[in-house]
């Protein structure tokens, strides 16, 4: 007695396989595209307050800037406005 392997292949078995595996992945990509989505939306949020922050800080800086200007002082900035060649020309003699 000898044995043999047939193959027997059911088309119609065949077709409902094909089909399940193609809703199964459509399912599994459309969570995959809805938790990748979700997470963008969230680093955009977090995106937008770091830059409110920063807005703010800025405006507080302005504002911290604008009241050092408006007062007067009785002390004089010291501005040097010489060159390059006269600075080192003094510091050699």
């Amino acid at each position: 007695m000898s044995f043999t392997f047939d193959v027997i292949i059911n088309p119609v078995i065949l077709f409902v396989a094909v089909i399940a595996g193609a809703v199964a992945g459509s399912v599994v990509g459309k969570v995959k595209l809805n938790k990748s989505r979700s997470k963008v939306k969230q680093l955009e949020k977090e995106l937008m307050q770091c830059n409110e922050e920063t807005l703010e800080a800025q405006r507080a800086y302005v504002i911290l800037e604008s009241r050092l200007t408006d007062q007067s002082s009785p002390v004089i900035p010291m501005k040097i406005n010489g060159s390059k060649e006269n600075s080192k020309e003094k510091a050699s003699k």
